[in-house]
């Protein structure tokens, strides 16, 4: 679809989404603009939300209309573009590739560049600050709770005592066997990815029209959680269990009534 990101589970997805020509869709995490571009090749229309600038750059032409913003501000975003009614939204809550493959950008462990791993560059916190400014015990807190790592104190001070970073591959050489879970940990908190999930979902229900679908696609356990639990008791759930795809992601779909 695109070499700038392969999107997972896009079939499943315009299976779920089930696109009707003419009505407005929204992919609030644009990327490389693949699902986007999947549903206009059925007919839909689409408002492509992304806060990488970077992605908005690469697929612009590939949405009928894109804002660069934080999906968090969903409600404002579609009331000022006059884009309703929805009729589905689509959130993937992976990192891109382009993301991982750009070593500029800080996110993967394997390849050498600066700590950074901000989605929104205009952040003004990046990884670096948090390796190299937390006291252990926040820092364990992040590896615990958003990297699932067993001996998270002991990864943190091992962090601690051996600062200050300024490359992945610094930080990849002390973490370890745990830098997937650790780089993981840091972009979530650096993103505050879990706190904007939660924000989102509220607004999710209030924007879709009456038999609006969401499909939202996590790649983590943490966000799985979150989905699961904040649309439960809400509309129809169109998947009993998760859908799962490659690269460890799940995908559940919803539709209000």
């Amino acid at each position: 679809m695109t070499n700038y990101h392969t999107p997972v589970l896009l079939d499943e997805t315009m299976a779920y989404l089930n696109v009707i020509a003419g009505e407005k869709y929204v992919d609030a995490t644009l990327g490389g603009g693949g699902h986007a571009s999947a549903i206009k090749a059925k007919g839909g229309l689409v408002l492509g939300l992304d806060q990488d600038i970077e992605a908005i750059e690469n697929s612009k032409n590939k949405a009928d209309r894109v804002v660069n913003t934080n999906f968090t501000h969903l409600e404002d975003v579609v009331k000022k573009e006059n884009w309703t009614p929805v009729s589905g939204i689509l959130l993937d809550l992976g990192v891109s590739m382009h993301q991982l493959v750009e070593a500029k950008r800080g996110f993967s462990f394997q390849s050498d560049g600066p700590l950074d791993m901000r989605m929104d560059t205009k952040l003004t916190v990046s990884a670096k600050e948090l390796v190299n400014q937390l006291p252990v015990d926040q820092l364990t807190e992040v590896f615990k709770d958003y990297g699932e790592i067993p001996g998270a104190k002991s990864l943190a001070v091992k962090v601690v005592n051996n600062r200050p970073f300024a490359t992945t591959l610094q930080l990849a050489a002390v973490c370890g066997k745990w830098s997937q879970q650790a780089f993981q940990a840091l972009r979530i908190a650096v993103n505050d990815e879990l706190g904007a999930l939660v924000e989102v979902i509220p607004q999710i229900k209030s924007v879709l029209g009456h038999n609006g679908r969401a499909v939202i696609i996590s790649f983590h356990s943490l966000e799985d959680r979150i989905v699961k639990n904040q649309f439960k008791g809400w509309g129809i759930t169109l998947t009993k269990k998760p859908i799962v795809g490659e690269r460890g992601s799940k995908l559940r779909a919803y539709q209000k009534i």
